[in-house]
């Protein structure tokens, strides 16, 4: 028997600069039940759903639903799905090479209750006779940068300059200081990618010196909350700088 492949799905996180690491994908029940019967060969690895099967199989349209699950646990804190409501679960819908995120009501998937670590579900929509290929890009979160300067430099006017420049850089205020360390934090919200190049530059006010080239990147593993100028708090990734 012939068998051609029918999908071509791959997940991909933006925290990860588009690398498919950090999902296990599982069948659902009814999805294991549907393949064996259309005598389909799915390999699931990666972060990616390959589906053969032969000519005969999938002559309707047809729905395949699975579970993706964090298999690092870091995913969990650095995943944006802010657009889904709190009592809806977000489902990753592909169909006609096109893929976004849709929430479901979480007590219409009474199944979630006995299933551990799952963090979002994929769904399928199959055409007959058509490959289905698509990259699902999983968002990452976006939260204000906190660099957290201490040693030498504690008590200098510092500035963190945005090497990207362009027309709108990136702006920070110093919220604390203090002889031991001092707080520099975003005014808007950035995306956590792990691996980018450095961005930022620790500079002297008075005289613009750069004194570190390359701050480090925040990442998933420092969230905190930080007081800001007008006494309220909010939630930061955090950087440590410490020349």
């Amino acid at each position: 028997m012939e068998y051609a492949r029918i999908v071509d799905v791959s997940l991909c996180h933006e925290y990860y600069n588009g690398s498919s690491c950090g999902f296990k994908v599982v069948a659902s029940p009814e999805t294991a039940e549907t393949l064996k019967r259309e005598e389909a060969v799915c390999r699931i690895y990666d972060g990616k759903v390959r589906i053969m099967a032969p000519a005969s199989a999938f002559l309707q349209e047809t729905t395949l639903f699975f579970y993706v699950k964090a298999s690092i646990a870091e995913v969990w804190n650095v995943t944006n799905f802010d657009c889904i409501a709190h009592d809806e679960f977000p489902v990753a819908v592909v169909s006609e090479d096109k893929a976004y995120f849709d929430g479901r009501k979480k007590d219409s998937m009474p199944e979630l209750q006995r299933m551990f670590g799952v963090i979002f579900a994929l769904e399928l929509h199959l055409t007959p006779r058509k490959m289905l290929t698509c990259t699902v890009k999983v968002p990452t979160k976006k939260l204000r940068w906190c660099y957290c300067v201490s040693g030498i430099y504690a008590e200098r006017d510092l500035r963190i300059n945005d090497s990207l420049k362009g027309d709108h850089p990136v702006q920070f205020d110093c919220v604390e200081k203090t002889p031991r360390v001092s707080l520099y934090v975003s005014r808007t919200e950035l995306p956590i990618v792990s691996g980018a190049p450095p961005r930022f530059q620790l500079m002297d006010s008075a005289t613009s010196k750069v004194l570190v080239k390359g701050l480090p990147n925040a990442n998933a593993k420092s969230i905190a909350k930080a007081s800001l100028d007008d006494g309220s708090r909010t939630i930061v990734a955090e950087c440590f700088v410490n020349p």
